[in-house]
């Protein structure tokens, strides 16, 4: 019997998805929109501050 490696079980990604929104909701992670603010912020923090080691 061959396996497709490609292809996930749909109650498998159901159940990830209604854990992922539980801990949105619960506070635990960050929204998206939450994400791409402090991306944001990182990323500008580092492009003001031209001396940053590397």
């Amino acid at each position: 019997m061959k396996e497709n490696k490609n292809t996930t079980c749909t109650p498998c990604e159901e159940k990830f998805e209604r854990n992922i929104d539980k801990i949105v909701k619960e506070g635990e992670a960050p929204t998206a929109k939450e994400r791409r603010q402090k991306e944001e912020e990182v990323k500008s923090a580092f492009a003001e501050d031209g001396n940053a080691k590397k």
